[in-house]
Parts: C-alpha cells; sequence; structure tokens
C-alpha cells in the first residue's frame, strides 16, 4: 500500500474547538501556521530496520504515546463504523474515493485493534500538578509501507487548541524516527496571556517526552 491514507471524522456529539482541522497534514504549515497558531516539530530515532518499525508502529497506533509519555488515557470511546467511510486523501492533498484496505481494521502482534478516525480520548496528567483531563478526537490516519500515524485535535478550549500529529517513519536509510508535529494556540483570556511562556515550555517538554514514548523501554 503506497498511497497515504487519511481517515478523518468531524461528527460525533462534540466538535472540535479549532477551526484549521488538519493542519497538521499540510507540507507547508511548520512554515506558514494558520494566523493565530504556532507551529512545531521534534522527532527522534528510535532504532533501524523493519522490526523496529513494525514495533513502534503497533505501539503508537494502540495509544503507546501518551502511555509512554507517563499521561494516563482515561477513556477511549470508539468511532462508530457503521455507514463511515471517512476521507482519504492522497500525497498531494488531494481527495480521493475510499479503497478496501483503507477501511480495514488493523490489529497488534496481541491482538489489540489500531485506533481509528473518529476514536474520541480523553487524557489526564497532561497539565500535572492540574488534575484537569482533556478531550481529544482523531482526525486522521496516516498508512503507509514507510509510514504510520495519526493526529489528536483538541475538543477543549483550554488551555489550549489545536491539532498534533504523532508519527512513526522508515526512512529510505533505514533508520526508524518517531515524529510529532504540533499545530496549536494558547487559549484567549488574561490569565493565559500571563500563563503563555510557561504553556509553551510546557508543550515542548511533552513533546520530547512523546517523541521517546516509543523506545523499547518504554513500550516493553
Amino acid at each position: 500500500m503506497s498511497e497515504t491514507q487519511r481517515r478523518s471524522n468531524f461528527s460525533g456529539d462534540r466538535a472540535v474547538s479549532y477551526g484549521s482541522v488538519g493542519a497538521t497534514q499540510a507540507a507547508d504549515v511548520l512554515v506558514f501556521p494558520p494566523a493565530g497558531f504556532r507551529s512545531a516539530q521534534s522527532e527522534f530515532r528510535l532504532g533501524s530496520g523493519q522490526e523496529r518499525f513494525d514495533t513502534a508502529t503497533a505501539a503508537l497506533m494502540t495509544w503507546g504515546v501518551p502511555k509512554g509519555s507517563h499521561l494516563e488515557v482515561v477513556s477511549v470511546n470508539e468511532a462508530h463504523s457503521e455507514g463511515y467511510n471517512g476521507l482519504l486523501f492522497n500525497e498531494f492533498g488531494a481527495p480521493v474515493p475510499p479503497t478496501a484496505d483503507a477501511l480495514d481494521q488493523l490489529f497488534a502482534p496481541d491482538g489489540t485493534p489500531y485506533l481509528s478516525a473518529g476514536t474520541t480520548v480523553e487524557l489526564a496528567k497532561l497539565w500535572s500538578p492540574s488534575e484537569l483531563t482533556t478531550s481529544h478526537r482523531v482526525i486522521y490516519v496516516v498508512r503507509e509501507d514507510r509510514r504510520m500515524g495519526y493526529a489528536l485535535g483538541t475538543l477543549d478550549y483550554e488551555p489550549v487548541i489545536g491539532e498534533e500529529f504523532f508519527s512513526v517513519e522508515w526512512r529510505d536509510d533505514d533508520s526508524v524516527w518517531s515524529v510529532v508535529r504540533s499545530v496549536t494556540a494558547i487559549a484567549e483570556g488574561r490569565k493565559y496571556f500571563y500563563l503563555s511562556p510557561l504553556i509553551r515550555l510546557r508543550q515542548w517538554l511533552q513533546r520530547r517526552q512523546y517523541v521517546r514514548s516509543l523506545l523499547p523501554a518504554r513500550t516493553a
């Protein structure tokens, strides 16, 4: 399967809390983020070879990033697949008809189903020591022969809104990398204006955790 496959679902009981849905898939978003947003990308080498890629992607697609980053997955609500085909885009960002392969449910070696577009997840400890929990939706999923990942979009309006894309890449030199790309904005209001430097620092530190979360020692 060589074509980039991204599945998106914007229906459900709650809408995402930002307007630039899917922004993390734009090739130039690191240079030209949406107005009012900041973009950033972090990456970390996980090893090399297909075995490392397969192991890392299995962890990635079964919530390995939050679990390996010391976050708590409070709840997961699967998307309703009946009648839902999602949206697919090719490598140029153009929409294409869904294929049977794109809609197939994939599983990790232990039988755990891979996450899918439209799934919502509630996370705790993201803003520790605050007890705040945050809600997110899987906006799209990417399936390629040498890259796999998904984007999470915020459902809450504070303290941060936007989208983050988590992926594993098996590059031409045989190296395997964890990559995190974010396009986010800090909530409006005087409180968040003064807290914005601390929030951006926390985001930077969290991205460092994210890209290291799929190391073998953390996914064992």
